[in-house]
């Protein structure tokens, strides 16, 4: 992991504890910000706690990898709610089994289709940002609240356009591993009942 990997992921680990115990309103504040606005209170909380107040070339990427987070958060209580960031859980692994520990390539589609995830590929890095915020809308309906994602990911998508194609294909190729192995575990289980 590179020097600028680790700090990204102390920063967003620091972030997703900090958000973790925020109360369910100002949650549903930063889920409701306005990315190309002047930001909540809270949001420059956090970026003063989690050390990204003084990087003003990334205020909007940052907003928008906040608001992400908060979507994507657990609802309920502080004390309740289970951690979001989980490091091993890869986007491109959420966004094939939908957060899932029981997704079947046998009986379950992939949270995003093949078609959509090339799109998502394809899209310019602005158009990319809105399309995260919708899949995190829609993973925070479907996925089980108890398995966390690895917010580095999103974070890295927004945050390094420059190294954009690299954390795109890094994306392509975990999402793909998920959906073989599970396709290649569903055969198995054909051939040996």
């Amino acid at each position: 992991m590179s020097p600028e990997q680790q700090t990204l992921e102390q920063k967003i680990n620091d972030l997703s504890q900090k958000m973790n115990r925020l109360g369910t309103g100002p949650l549903a504040e930063l889920r409701r910000m306005a990315v190309d606005g002047p930001g909540t209170t809270d949001f420059w909380h956090l970026a003063g706690l989690c050390d990204f107040l003084e990087d003003k070339k990334h205020t909007d990427p940052w907003m928008r990898i906040v608001k992400i987070m908060a979507i994507l958060t657990p609802k309920g209580e502080p004390v309740v709610r289970p951690p979001l960031h989980d490091k091993s859980r890869s986007l491109g692994t959420i966004l094939c089994d939908g957060g899932r520990h029981d997704w079947s390539a046998a009986s379950d589609t992939p949270f995003l289709s093949e078609t959509r995830l090339a799109r998502f590929l394809a899209q310019r890095p602005e158009q990319r940002a809105e399309a995260l915020e919708r899949q995190a809308r829609a993973l925070a309906a479907k996925r089980n609240p108890d398995i966390g994602i690895n917010c580095a990911d999103i974070a890295a998508l927004l945050l390094y356009p420059d190294n954009e194609s690299h954390h795109l294909r890094n994306l392509a190729r975990i999402y793909y591993r998920r959906l073989d192995s599970a396709a290649r575990k569903t055969k198995e289980e054909e051939t040996n009942p």
